[in-house]
């Protein structure tokens, strides 16, 4: 159904186009229907079909920074071209300097990358707009970076300002046991794992992350059944294989 809606905004092209139109109205136009046919594709996760009409987007109409910025999170997302993606959202924050999105997906490159400093001003690009819908992700990725930059104590304020954007996000609750742990505040970082587990059940993360900080307090019952709930949740999962070596050493 979404490919074929796919293929009935390609023929829109042909129709929208109007003799009376100018050239730069038409580029506008086809550029839009392609920009659209691509949302679609990246929504299905065919990302090579999504780059194919994004791509024409773009080059029809570069300066329209939701091309850009769709465009480059496609590399991200769909083909780990750090790069590429890197030169299209840097172009879409160029375009509309308050562009809260692409200020996020361009600090999530730099994640990726590693480049801790790089990102930082970028979230903080996002948290400038009192619009942006999910400042809680904004705080979490902040607290990321600075969890991996070393500093415990920034890293833990903006955790603790994620959830209480948001006292349902398991991932922020999550991060910030690991750093309370870091801050060697065992008891606080047990009642954020706990936290995270039960607010998604299923999420094996904190369920692991509790066993290993169980087995420092020395409670073998408690590291045991948290270990054995990862491995219930993610049995293939690398997670699954550490925490089935830390049962047997339990047992």
């Amino acid at each position: 159904m979404n490919v074929k809606r796919a293929a009935i905004l390609l023929l829109v092209v042909l129709l929208s186009v109007s003799c009376g139109a100018s050239s730069s109205e038409r580029k506008k136009e086809e550029a839009s229907i392609h920009y659209r046919t691509g949302r679609v594709y990246f929504s299905e996760g065919n990302y090579m079909e999504a780059l194919k009409e994004l791509t024409k987007a773009v080059e029809l109409d570069p300066k329209n920074p939701r091309y850009q910025r769709l465009l480059g999170l496609t590399y991200f997302v769909g083909k780990k071209m750090y790069d590429q993606a890197i030169v299209h959202l840097r172009k879409a924050v160029t375009l509309r300097p308050a562009f809260s999105e692409a200020h996020m997906n361009l600090g999530a490159v730099y994640l990726e990358l590693e480049s801790w400093d790089i990102a930082i001003p970028h979230f903080k690009a996002a948290l400038r707009d009192i619009f942006y819908r999910t400042p809680e992700w904004a705080y979490n990725n902040l607290g990321w970076a600075y969890y991996n930059k070393g500093q415990y104590r920034t890293s833990l304020l903006h955790y603790k300002k994620a959830v209480e954007v948001n006292p349902k996000f398991a991932m922020a609750y999550n991060n910030m046991g690991l750093t309370l742990t870091k801050l060697g505040e065992t008891d606080e970082a047990v009642k954020s794992f706990e936290t995270a587990a039960e607010l998604v059940p299923d999420f094996p993360e904190p369920h692991y992350n509790l066993g290993i900080l169980l087995m420092r307090k020395k409670d073998k019952a408690g590291a045991l059944k948290a270990f054995e709930r990862v491995v219930e949740l993610a049995p293939r999962s690398e997670k699954a294989r550490s925490a089935k070596e830390y049962i047997e050493l339990i047992r």
